[in-house]
């Protein structure tokens, strides 16, 4: 049921860990002393508190500012650090991600200010103040993230001392001439990422200039091959002295820039995200020289690279290798294993194939993250091996590592994140490993494997680990005890039995995910759902559970997807789902909830996208209230005995009416957990009556706009105002008391493929409109009380006869009768009785001279050749050529004959 990723921006990794750490240190950087012991200076302590006028400050960031006594010395104040000796303030690190406003021009009576932070803030599309060009000791500017826009002010080139310099993920644009860059020589870390330089043709000549440039990120400029490659041709005497880190990831490029064959000190590279398509090998051999013995850190993933894998050990110094997400199709070279500097190595999401060895990773001691998954690989290592690394990081989905449990697996004792799923084990649950599971374990997926067996307490291991996917195995017995910090909980299509009440124990508020579908589980649900307030999924769907819903319900006001399907829950439609207004998506279908659905509905659920109350013992009419519910995609209110007409008001469904784009996943939401562990997108799943079939449908759910109200005790007429949700995909109203005719309008539904309004009362003629479905691949309007001509065209002439029996006065194609006045007509009346009943007798009997003689014909001709066929060889060429001659023969008589003899009976006639 889950469609999962598992990789995390950078960029949002780092503002979580910038912020974590700036709340544990306090603020505090090492080589400033002591706020404790001076006293800023008045005049600065009156321009800060003039910026934060300007600022707001929802979360309370800047509560330590203020003008009271005991807040009088701006040095012990958050975020700001001051000078040991002299008291001015010096550093300003305000970025904490939640501040928004102006920046005020007060910051200029801070002349000592050598550190300005600003990250991640919000001010609002403001372009950067000119003014901070004047702020001349500054050595570290930060404002990235903070939602700039407008073009760069070149005011910021006076900053001659600047050496740190981030105004990536704005929305600014390049001013045409970047000339000014020139002027900072002592520029060392420079970030210009998700700015357009497109249109500035000296950019790189400007930034290769700098003679003391070591980092630069221009990721997202809307760089292409030919405006790197075009500088250096006509400047080949230029480069980058001194750089070390390159970045250029998510541009414009096929291929990788020449020139950083020339950049010797380079030891980082990062080309992700662009369009480098070739043989990985090709381009490697040919694209490194002097480099090759520094760069440690190299990045190609999400490009379009093919073939196997190159010799890695050219590069003796390499860390990192990220070649994830494209379409490599070879093999891994056991030479990977001289990298004996290697930690990171992910080559997830490709197309290879190769049986890997213990020889490919035995030197490799420094290894912490190893990912392979989503590749053909199978890990052939001897059961006893030990390796020499103790990794964090463990990915192996959809490798080969079974059937047995690896027991390589249970020597590293490291682990954050453990992912053997989809890899064909079929062993047991290996209790005293599982018990004892790594002490930093965040993260454990071994779901979809043939494990089986009982799981053992788990309550009792490290309580760190917070996510669980033991969904898609063989697991048996009651639910296991789990510690009670956990987040995220998957134990669906087990076989687990018993009730839920042993999941109580997860108490501490953290759980966001559970999913216990598809086992075996019974009883009623436990009233503990209080505990569980945020959680977002929801899915209790394929059990045996039974009994009312417990108010504890009320507390899950996150909830986004509820699915109790195919159970035997009972009682009224839950009154405590009241208070989920964030409901996004809810299945009680094939239950045995009763009494009439709440006209609450949808005032206090107006998010609902999926509502399946399908196959219960619901009752009354459909409330009208259902027509505000103007994100409804789906709705199935189908075998159940609602009664009274269907609301007139159901056009103002308007997701189904416009179009517009719809995701096709309907949770957009993903899990990212305080331990910086992406889960991934959750995909809701449902049955839904299609086509005369149930299907069950995933990651394509969204894109399905269904009204079913099949299976009712609805009466009046069908209403016009449906034919306006011009989206429709599916609509069903069969077996009910529905009378009048088909709304004239119905061909407006042009995106309608599947249509059922059969056992029924309609009456009247088909709408000639209904032709004009292309879409329509199922049609059913059998037994109604439908009169008149079939309307003609290829589409509805296409369906069977079955679409349309049961109506007495339907007539024409795809029908047997024809309809009144389109008989054969005859040419003449007969001119008395005697000479009818003549003719009749003369046809009846030429049509059984004409049947005996042929019969007789073909018996006499099957077996006169049968038996020549046997007896002699020469025979069979001879009567093979007299049957061929026979059978001419015998169709230009039969034709000729017919024909002539039907001439005459016409004019006879």
């Amino acid at each position: 049921m889950g469609g999962r990723s598992f990789k995390l921006p950078y960029a949002l990794l780092s503002l979580f860990v910038l912020v974590h750490l700036r709340l544990v240190l306090g603020g505090v950087i090492p080589g400033v002393g002591d706020a404790n012991n001076i006293s800023c200076p008045e005049g600065e302590r009156q321009a800060l508190l003039e910026f934060k006028k300007g600022i707001s400050d929802p979360v309370g960031w800047l509560s330590s500012w203020g003008s009271e006594d005991e807040k009088r010395n701006c040095c012990n104040w958050q975020g700001i650090n001051c000078s040991n000796q002299t008291g001015h303030v010096i550093q300003l690190q305000l970025g904490f991600d939640s501040l928004e406003g102006m920046i005020s021009p007060s910051l200029l009576e801070l002349p000592y200010l050598t550190y300005l932070d600003l990250s991640y803030n919000d001010f609002n599309h403001s372009h950067i103040p000119e003014f901070i060009g004047s702020l001349s000791n500054l050595e570290h500017l930060d404002l990235s993230e903070c939602n700039f826009s407008g073009p760069i002010p070149h005011q910021i080139g006076n900053l001659s001392r600047l050496q740190y310099l981030h105004l990536g993920d704005n929305n600014l644009t390049n001013s045409g001439n970047l000339e000014w860059f020139s002027h900072m020589s002592s520029i060392e870390d420079l970030d210009l990422s998700s700015i357009n330089l497109s249109g500035a043709n000296d950019w790189l000549e400007v930034v290769s200039s700098l003679p003391n440039l070591k980092t630069l990120d221009m990721s997202v400029c809307n760089l292409s091959l030919m405006s790197l490659s075009s500088f250096f041709q006509f400047n080949r005497s230029k480069s980058f002295t001194s750089l070390e880190s390159l970045q250029l990831s998510d541009n414009e490029m096929n291929d990788i820039p020449k020139f950083i064959g020339d950049i010797c000190t380079l030891r980082k590279l990062d080309l992700s995200g662009n369009n480098l398509n070739g043989q990985l090998i090709e381009h490697i051999n040919d694209l490194f020289g002097c480099a090759k013995d520094s760069l440690e850190v190299l990045e190609l993933a999400m490009n379009q690279l093919w073939g196997s894998m190159p010799d890695f050990a050219m590069f003796p110094s390499l860390k990192e290798i990220h070649l994830w997400s494209n379409k490599l199709n070879g093999t891994m070279p056991k030479t990977i294993g001289k990298l004996h500097n290697l930690e990171y190595l992910d080559v997830s999401l490709n197309y290879l194939q190769d049986v890997i060895s213990e020889a490919h990773f035995s030197n490799l001691s420094k290894l912490l993250s190893l990912d392979l998954s989503g590749n053909s690989l199978t890990l052939d290592f001897d059961f006893n091996w030990v390796p020499p690394f103790q990794l964090d990081y463990l990915y192996l989905r959809s490798c080969k590592l079974g059937p047995r449990f690896p027991n390589w697996i249970r020597t590293q004792r490291n682990f954050i994140t453990l992912d053997i799923s989809n890899t064909q084990i079929s062993d047991t649950v290996p209790a005293e490993w599982f018990v004892n599971l790594p002490p930093k374990l965040r993260s454990f997926d071994i779901s979809s494997n043939q494990i089986h067996g009982q799981l053992p307490n788990v309550s009792t291991m490290s309580s760190s680990v917070q996510i669980f996917d033991l969904s898609a195995n063989r697991l048996e017995g009651p639910l296991p005890l789990f510690s009670t910090n956990v987040s995220f909980l998957n134990l669906s299509k087990n076989r687990f039995s018993g009730p839920l009440s042993p999941l109580c124990k997860i108490n501490d508020g953290q759980l966001d995910f559970l999913d216990l579908s598809d086992n075996l589980l019974s009883g009623r649900l436990p009233n503990c759902f209080m505990d569980w307030p945020n959680l977002l999924i929801l899915n209790l769907a394929n059990n045996n559970f039974s009994g009312e819903i417990p108010s504890s319900f009320g507390f899950l006001s996150n909830l986004q997807t509820l699915s109790l399907h195919n159970n035997t829950f009972s009682g009224d439609f839950p009154n405590s789902l009241k208070n989920c207004s964030n409901l996004r998506f809810m299945d009680l279908g094939n239950n045995r909830f009763s009494e009439k659905i709440p006209a609450w509905i949808a005032e206090d659920l107006p998010q609902l996208i999926v509502l399946i109350l399908r196959s219960n013992k619901f009752s009354g009419s459909i409330p009208w209230d259902i027509c505000k519910l103007k994100y409804l995609r789906i709705l199935d209110f189908s075998l159940n005995d609602f009664s009274g007409m269907i609301p007139q008001c159901l056009n103002n469904l308007t997701a189904m009416a416009h179009k517009a784009y719809s995701s096709t996943n309907l949770f957009e939401g993903f899990f990212l957990l305080p331990i910086f562990s992406y889960i991934g997108d959750y995909v809701d799943s449902a049955v839904v009556a299609l086509k005369g079939r149930e299907y069950k449908f995933g990651k394509n759910l969204g894109l399905l706009k269904v009204i079913n109200l099949s299976s009712n005790n609805l009466t009046g007429k069908l209403p016009t105002e449906i034919t306006s949700l011009l989206e429709l995909v599916v609509l069903n109203v069969s077996k009910n008391n529905l009378f009048g005719e088909i709304p004239q309008t119905i061909g407006q539904l042009k995106q309608l493929e599947s249509f059922d309004m059969s056992w029924n009362q309609f009456s009247g003629e088909i709408p000639s409109s209904m032709s004009e479905l292309q879409f329509l691949s199922y049609l059913d309007l059998s037994f109604n009380n439908l009169s008149g001509k079939i309307p003609s065209g290829t589409q509805l002439q296409g369906f069977n006869a079955t679409c349309f029996i049961g109506n007495r006065a339907l007539c024409g194609p795809p029908l047997t009768p024809k309809c009144p006045g389109e008989e054969t007509p005859n040419q003449s009346l007969p001119t008395d009785n005697g000479s009818t009943e003549d003719d009749e007798d003369n046809r009846d009997e030429f049509k059984k001279r004409f049947y005996v003689g042929a019969g007789i014909g073909f018996a006499v001709g099957f077996w006169g050749i049968c038996s020549s066929l046997i007896l002699k060889r020469s025979w069979r060429h001879a009567y093979f050529l007299l049957l061929d001659n026979m059978k001419d023969w015998l169709y230009v008589t039969m034709v000729v004959n017919k024909a002539r003899f039907w001439r005459m009976f016409q004019r006879q006639g």
